[in-house]
């Protein structure tokens, strides 16, 4: 196996209603008003250390107090952090915001604002602007084709390009095969090895780290080593990733998102670089009796290393299975469903007109199972789904929330928790 391939994982957003400096659901805008004029407004990336945002304006009347909000595209949460502002008509004011503390991906646009509040309790507010949270200590080239954009190292062409190819290739194929709309735009940012990437993640992040997907930012960010068959890699990594990101687009709402088994068994049904592991898995699950109900692969698959390779092993079955017997309009159904954001069972219900227990039993006469001879997987001590675990257990390590107690104690705005993804063939392979 090659030492290059690494771990893909979803970097997931927690969102914290908290005040002040900490992150917040943005109430009701304030509207834009008169009497503010400014000569300065800008923000300025230093990455991966801080994002800095620089405020001059005068108003006609005192202002109490300045803040600045901001948020990550696409992401409904805001961050609010207060300037050290004495008083006056006249604003002159930076925020360092500790990005080490405070963090985000590189390839994401930022959104802000700035909010004085006047002595009367009146409010105004600047006009939204957008900065490029970028990794500043490269230099960048970009190619876009549609809604798709891939950021790669400058003088590698070839990279960027089969990077732009493999992305759109695959996102158009899953609208087409099952007529989904998902048109916003899409971010890969393909760094030229995985040191330079590692880098790029948040502090004591665990080395086997080699990229993530984050679907809510619409944002692939991966390291490719040129010595190790870049091209391969770029094919294996993004043919799986584009998936979770169209799937997402496609069934985004604010009460429920599409189960694991489907998620993941439909990357790795479509991941260019088919996993040599999981027939043997599967059928040995068979064999014995052993397999877990599509129920409870509902829920985030299991931290045992051998049951959450098969969970992948049987995920990736179950949507062959619909493929082969419902075929693409049905799979087409079950996806839609998922858009009116209603249950695991309600969406197969309408979909197929049958409940998952029965979809269950089907799937597994297809595969000639004889029945539960064992004790069934646990459906507890779960982590969250990604890619299938690497064979060697003493080299797997499950996902940790990066220092999330600490986080809120200090009132990040934003959080994350990686989610293992190790992609169909993404840990080295024995």
């Amino acid at each position: 196996m090659k030492a290059s391939r690494r771990t893909i994982v979803r970097l997931a957003p927690l969102f914290f209603l908290i005040a002040l400096s900490f992150g917040v659901l943005a109430p009701a805008r304030a509207a834009t008003a008169t009497g503010l004029q400014v000569q300065t407004d800008s923000a300025t990336v230093d990455f991966p250390q801080s994002l800095v945002f620089h405020l001059i304006a005068d108003v006609d009347q005192p202002v109490v107090s300045v803040e600045t909000w901001y948020h990550p595209a696409y992401s409904p949460v805001t961050s609010v952090v207060r300037a050290d502002f004495k008083g006056g008509s006249h604003v002159d004011v930076t925020n360092n915001v500790d990005m080490q503390l405070n963090y985000l991906p590189p390839g994401v646009d930022i959104i802000y604002r700035w909010r004085l509040t006047l002595r009367d309790g009146s409010v105004l507010e600047t006009p939204e602007k957008t900065v490029l949270y970028m990794d500043t200590r490269y230099q960048w080239q970009t190619k876009t084709e549609g809604a798709v954009t891939v950021y790669y190292f400058a003088g590698d062409n070839q990279i960027g390009q089969a990077a732009l190819d493999q992305t759109v290739k695959a996102i158009n194929n899953m609208k087409q095969t099952f007529k989904l709309t998902a048109d916003e735009p899409v971010r890969v940012v393909i760094y030229s090895s995985t040191q330079d990437f590692a880098s790029a993640l948040p502090p004591n992040s665990a080395e086997w780290i080699g990229g993530f997907t984050q679907p809510a930012l619409h944002l692939v960010v991966t390291g490719v080593d040129k010595g190790s068959d870049p091209m391969s890699e770029i094919e294996r990594i993004l043919s799986h990733e584009a998936v979770h990101l169209i799937v997402h687009q496609a069934t985004e709402n604010p009460f429920n998102e599409p189960p694991p088994w489907l998620d993941e068994g439909l990357a790795t049904y479509y991941q260019a670089i088919a996993d040599p592991r999981f027939g043997p898995v599967l059928q040995h699950a068979v064999n014995s009796g052993t397999l877990i109900p599509v129920k409870a692969l509902n829920s985030t698959f299991p931290d045992d290393p051998n049951q959450a390779l098969q969970s992948y092993a049987e995920s990736e079955s179950i949507v062959n299975f619909i493929l082969k017997t419902k075929g693409n309009d049905g799979m087409s159904a079950l996806l839609h469903a998922y858009e009116g954001g209603v249950s695991n069972e309600q969406a197969v219900q309408n979909a197929f007109g049958e409940s998952i227990d029965q979809l269950d039993q089907e799937w597994k006469k297809s595969l000639n199972y004889p029945g539960d001879q064992g004790v069934s997987a646990s459906v507890d001590n779960r982590h969250d789904s990604g890619s299938p675990p690497n064979d060697s257990l003493d080299s797997f390590a499950t996902p940790a929330l990066l220092g999330l107690a600490a986080l809120i104690a200090l009132g990040s705005g934003l959080f994350y928790t990686y989610r293992a993804r190790k992609l169909r063939g993404d840990n080295p392979m024995p």
